[in-house]
Formats: structure tokens, C-alpha cells, sequence
């Protein structure tokens, strides 16, 4: 018969999980750090729209074009 018992075997597939479990534990620890948020975007002032809106409607003569009223979808009638 073989000289290693249940317990030492049980040990063994303990240890081998316990020791890949480690490794997998650190190699998500070694990631690199993400980057440094920037601000992509302003704060601007309302007089700015206007000014702009204001520029467009002189240039072409005539305003932009208004999206139309929203449609109130269909009712299912059983």
C-alpha cells in the first residue's frame, strides 16, 4: 500500500488551494493604479448662450428651428 494517508493528501489539496487562491489575491493587488480624473468640461456662463443664439439668428436671418411637441404614445385598450 501507499504510504501517504487522507489527511496528509487532504493537506497537500488544502495547501495548493490556499497558495493559488494567495497568488491570484496579489496579482489582482498588482494592478496599475487608474489614471488621474481631469475635468473635461466648463463651467460656462448663461450671457455666453445668449450672445451665441444671438450671433447665429443675425447671421442667417431667422431663428433655429424649433424641436416639434411630444405625441403621447398609444394606449393598448384591451
Amino acid at each position: 500500500m501507499s504510504t501517504l494517508s487522507f489527511p496528509r493528501i487532504a493537506l497537500a489539496l488544502l495547501l495548493l488551494i490556499v497558495l493559488g487562491l494567495g497568488g491570484a489575491f496579489l496579482k489582482l493587488g498588482m494592478n496599475p493604479p487608474l489614471p488621474v480624473q481631469t475635468i473635461v468640461h466648463k463651467d460656462l456662463p448663461g450671457t455666453q448662450f445668449a450672445a451665441t443664439q444671438q450671433q447665429s439668428v443675425s447671421q442667417s436671418g431667422q431663428t433655429l428651428p424649433a424641436m416639434p411637441e411630444p405625441v403621447a404614445a398609444p394606449t393598448l385598450q384591451h
